[in-house]
Parts: C-alpha cells; structure tokens; sequence
C-alpha cells in the first residue's frame, strides 16, 4: 500500500491523534493511517514467514549438489587414491618377488663361488689329503646351515592405519551478498582534521591489527626492548589494556567472524583472544599452529569463514592455509613468489572474499602488488616503488578504491581499484607509518610518524 495523502486542513483542528507519530488526523484521514500502518505490519510478518520457511528447511543433498562439480571432486579423489594403492600395493609385490628370486644369490653367491673354485683347484692338481678333505667338509657343512637357516626367513608386512576423514573434508563456504558501495572521500585525509588524536609515542614499532566489524574493536601492540603492550582499541578512541606474554612479540593479528574472536599472530605461535571474557581464559593459545620448520617465525595472517591464511618472515615466502574448525593444514602454498622475494603485506578484499592482495619486496627493495584468488592463482601484478620502509595493505568498501597501500614514512597512498586495474596516489597532511579501517563506519586510522593515532571519518 502507497503511503497516506497528506493530512488537510480539517486534520490540523482534528481530533484524532495517532499514539506513535503524535499526529493529528480528521477521522478519514486516520482512518487511511491506521490502514497504512496495518499493511506495513502485514508485509512484515509476511516477510518473517518468508525468513521462517527457510530456516526451517535445510539445504537438501540436492540443493548441495546442483553444482557438480562438488560431486566430480569427490570422484577423482577417490579415483585417485585407488591408484595411488593399487600402484603402491604392486610395488610391494614386486619387492616381494625379486626378494625372492635373489635373496640366494645376493647373500650367498661370492661364498659359494669361493668353495667352488677351491673344490675345483684340489680336483685338478689330485693333491688330496686328510686335512684338506676334513676342512672343506667342515666349509661345506657350515655354508649347509646358513642355506637352511635363511630358508627358514620369512616376509612381514606392516601397515599404518589410515584415518581417511582427514584427507577429504567438506568445507562450507558462504557466499556473500555484495555488499554496498560505500562513498569514501579518501582526498579528506588532506584537509580535515581527525575526529580523534591518541599520543602514542615512547615505543620502538607499533601493530595495528584489522578490525571487528561486530564491536567496532581493534588490537595495538606497541613494542619496547623492556615492554610490550597489547591493548584494544574502539572505534571512539577508547584503550583497554590486556595482559601479553614477554617472550613473544606480536607481527599481526586479524578478527575472525568464524570464531568470533581475534587471531594474533607472534614469532612462532597463534593466539586467539576474545574480549567478552574478562578471566585468563580470554587469551587462548592454538598448540596446533605451528611454523613448518625450526627456528621459522610468522609473519602475517587474514581470515575469512573458517579459513585463515598465515605468512612467513622469509624469502621465497609460503602460505599456509588453516581450517579454524580444527585447526588443521588444509593447503601449503609454496613457491608462490620467487627466491628472492618475500611477502609483506596481505589483506582480504572487504567487498569480494574471493580476492586477496599481497604486497611482495624483493633483495633490490623493489615493491610490487599482486590479486590473487583464495586458491592463489596470481590475477595481475602492478609495480609500486622502490623503498627501504614496508609497504602495507588494507582494504576498503569501494569497488574504485579496494585496495588501500600504506608508503610507511612518506605521506602518500597508492589506492588500486577491485580488480587492479587502475591505480592513483593519494596524499596525506603527514607522513604515516600504519592504518586500519573500521567499514561499517567509514573510519580510516592511521598511525603518524610522529606517534599519534588519528581517526578520519571519510
């Protein structure tokens, strides 16, 4: 139904007041609100029924398998594995049959070919004597029994059992209605003054971890050689300090919807916090997450759903993916950069969560930007610059302006689109070290050189 006319003259001396709006209506005219109101309610609970129905119904087996190739993945994998055994069974057998056909030969050949020839050197001189005859009867009755003995061998196999439900998963997988565009007047961070300025000096290197977009939340860590200082961060400037362990410093940390908790990612070990709780148990660590070598330490982490990805501080960077469900390795992504590169920065695409952009340096100080998809497949590459100083990536709600890259000690931005096809700089008032975003409220911070925390709602 079409909103009410307007109300006329005889409503302004009328004598009908609607209890919500505190209106006044002559009696036609609150009759017709009275009706608007009444079909708005009913297109809501019509709406609630609609949002009932599907919740109580499940995805059917059907539903789930439209999309054959789910199905066509399960069947090559199990084609697969019957191969790779049968293939590794028939080895087997054949170990088993040259085994026996020269276990004779190879344990015994150079001896026997030893007392062949001596029997054969006393046949043809004809200088036979006691002694001799009772020392090659003596050889030969030994060599007898360790024939004997080594028939007596036998074969064992031995097997490992194999729990199968660890090499084939199923992993549900959102797929997210696009979100709205968001106008994000990034040239501001020229002329406006922020909204919120925090003095954070007196520390040797900062972390500003992503954002919660359920609380408005972030993670500071602020690093000394005598202390290290973790605290959480909202969207008005407020700080909590938290407790942190000395003999860990902190490299990233992301928020994880999934979980509903924050990730923090230190040297060698991967924490979960979650800031509901106020006891000890408010910082978890994940024993299961470790670097895949000694003496390896990690370096960044993004999530999404239940996945989350973890870099390393090395060249020739790896990915590992991990599935938070389990905490299980699900893929090692290796050689994705070359020997002499290695990854910096890495965020997930705030409007497409099929997209990832990494922000590579190589031994030159050469910088560079690659879109990859979830499953690494290199998109396309963009040159940056060439610096000493990190170049990190956020990313922002605008398909024009996706990718954000932080030029740590300069004044500038490098703003890429969604697809990393077009790029711009963008220059600030000062020069800054670090960002984050908070997109549901369109608040870019940064962190200045000169150690303020500044909040600019674009």
């Amino acid at each position: 139904m079409a909103s009410p006319s307007a109300p006329c003259r005889e409503c302004d001396r009328g004598s009908y007041r609607c209890d919500g709006c505190r209106q006044l209506f002559c009696e036609h005219h609150f009759s017709e609100h009275r009706q608007y109101l009444t079909q708005q309610f009913d297109n809501l609970t019509t709406e609630y029924s609609d949002l009932q129905k599907i919740l109580a119904l499940p995805p059917s087996y059907q539903s789930l398998t439209e999309n054959t190739e789910l199905i066509d993945k399960i069947n090559q994998w199990e084609i697969d594995i019957i191969r790779q055994v049968k293939e590794i069974a028939e080895a087997t057998r054949e170990k088993i049959r040259h085994r026996s056909d020269t276990i004779a030969t190879e344990r015994f050949g150079p001896e026997f070919q030893q007392l062949t020839e001596e029997l054969q050197q006393r046949q043809r001189t004809n200088h036979l004597y006691e002694l001799d005859i009772e020392q090659l009867t003596t050889k030969l009755n030994n060599f007898k029994l360790q024939v004997e003995e080594s028939l007596l061998t036998t074969a064992e196999i031995r097997t490992i059992p194999i729990d199968w439900t660890k090499y084939i998963q199923i992993v549900m997988k959102q797929n997210r209605v696009q979100r709205n565009q968001r106008n994000i007047h990034i040239d501001r961070l020229l002329t406006i003054k922020p909204r919120i300025s925090l003095d954070v000096r007196g520390v040797d290197w900062h972390v500003l971890g992503t954002t919660s977009s359920s609380n408005s939340i972030f993670l500071h860590y602020q690093h000394t050689r005598k202390n290290k200082r973790l605290s959480v961060v909202n969207v008005n400037g407020q700080q909590k300090q938290i407790p942190w362990y000395e003999d860990q410093s902190i490299w990233d940390s992301c928020w994880s919807s999934f979980l509903n908790k924050f990730i923090i990612l230190a040297d060698n070990r991967l924490y979960t916090y979650d800031n509901n709780i106020v006891t000890s148990d408010s910082m978890q660590l994940i024993e299961a997450v470790k670097p895949k070598r000694d003496k390896m330490e990690f370096l960044r982490c993004i999530c999404s759903d239940e996945t989350i990805f973890i870099t390393y501080d090395e060249r020739n960077s790896s990915i590992d993916e991990y599935n938070m469900s389990h905490w299980t390795v699900v893929h090692r992504y290796e050689n994705i950069v070359k020997q002499n590169e290695i990854i910096v920065g890495i965020a997930m695409s705030e409007i497409n969560s099929n997209l990832i952009g990494i922000t590579v340096l190589d031994d030159k100080q050469h910088w560079h930007f690659e879109l990859r998809d979830r499953s690494m497949l290199l998109i396309s590459s963009i040159q940056l610059d060439k610096s000493e100083f990190n170049r990190r990536i956020i990313s922002l709600s605008n398909s024009s302006m996706n990718w954000l890259i932080v030029h740590t000690g300069t004044i500038f931005f490098t703003i890429l689109d969604e697809t990393a096809q077009t790029k711009r700089m963008i220059e600030c008032a000062e020069p800054i070290d670090l960002a984050t975003y908070f997109a549901p409220q369109n608040c870019l911070v940064v962190l200045t050189q000169k150690s303020k925390l500044k909040f600019f709602d674009l």
